[in-house]
């Protein structure tokens, strides 16, 4: 293992567990179901543009870029 992997703690042990190892187990969604995500959830993105339009996003006033 490369001394700069990157580790997590695992909920179940809270033993550090590589994360490679875990995405590795993982599996990818579909384009079709990435699809019918964003349709889905078109509804709570557009109200989240709203409140960002309406309230701006935390710390605008702070940032100095």
């Amino acid at each position: 293992m490369s001394r700069f992997a990157v580790h997590r703690a695992t909920p179940r042990t809270g033993a550090d567990t590589p994360v490679t190892t875990t995405a590795s187990k993982t599996t990818r969604a579909t384009d079709a179901e990435i699809r019918q995500w964003v349709e889905d959830n078109r509804d709570a993105f557009a109200a989240y543009d709203a409140y960002i339009d309406a309230n701006g996003l935390f710390g605008d006033g702070k940032r100095l870029f």
